[in-house]
């Protein structure tokens, strides 16, 4: 479809699988993920070097994430679909337990990564007048989960940033939307919960493929508005807040 997709946390889980379908597609997918510990994996999923640029960005780094930005718009002009999936979370742990510096890394990966791709994409966006943003919450963001208090919290904040854009910019012309997936079978599920735990879980290739479905419009979201995505089916579409 030639289209020019940016996905973070491209190199692992649901990031991954949704790399390979786009290129598959016949995309362009600029992939970033903050270490390098996946890449050879994700290398012998997606050989093609040409469609699938993987770079190491820490996306909670202004800068960092302004430069880069900066570098897809000279070399590609445009950015049709920027997928915010980066994310983190800690062992599960009581709240009183929680340590400040836990709480902060998951705002700092799953909230204001979200924020600064967002912020410096916008005015891509807003010069384009067209194309999507996906803000990858989670079932957490929707219905807070015990024991993983800053997970949840900063992925309810995602819903909150997704809403804020779009009423923001009713009349700009691309969409912003919110995806809620529940437990997924990957790494970040097995460190968590265990393996035996996530091989219960749906497989993140079922979410990407109902990705690509609101994508190519077989799957309507209201711009502004979130999808769940749980138990291999799609739980609900929440229309946005009204003004």
């Amino acid at each position: 479809m030639d289209r020019i997709v940016l996905i973070t946390g491209a190199s692992s889980g649901l990031g991954l699988a949704l790399a390979e379908r786009f290129v598959k597609a016949g995309d362009k997918v600029f992939g970033v993920s903050r270490t390098k510990r996946s890449w050879v994996e994700a290398r012998r999923r997606i050989p093609d070097k040409d469609s699938f640029l993987l770079d190491q960005v820490d996306v909670t780094s202004a800068p960092e994430v302004k430069r880069y930005l900066s570098g897809i718009k000279k070399k590609a002009g445009r950015i049709d679909v920027l997928i915010n999936n980066a994310g983190y979370a800690n062992r599960p742990v009581r709240t009183e337990r929680e340590t400040l510096r836990e709480f902060q890394m998951n705002f700092s990966y799953n909230l204001v990564s979200t924020f600064l791709m967002c912020k410096h994409a916008l005015p891509v966006f807003l010069h384009q007048k067209k194309g999507w943003i996906l803000n990858i919450s989670s079932m957490a963001g929707k219905r807070a989960v015990p024991f993983l208090a800053a997970y949840s919290a900063s992925k309810s904040g995602v819903i909150a940033l997704t809403q804020t854009i779009v009423k923001e910019n009713p009349e700009a012309g691309f969409r912003c939307i919110t995806v809620c997936p529940g437990g997924m079978n990957t790494a970040m599920r097995a460190r968590l919960f265990g393996r035996k735990d996530a091989l219960r879980q749906q497989s993140p290739d079922f979410v990407a493929e109902k990705i690509l479905e609101i994508l190519s419009g077989k799957i309507s979201v209201p711009s502004g508005g979130d999808i769940i995505i749980r138990h291999n089916r799609i739980q609900a579409i929440n229309p946005p807040p009204e003004p």
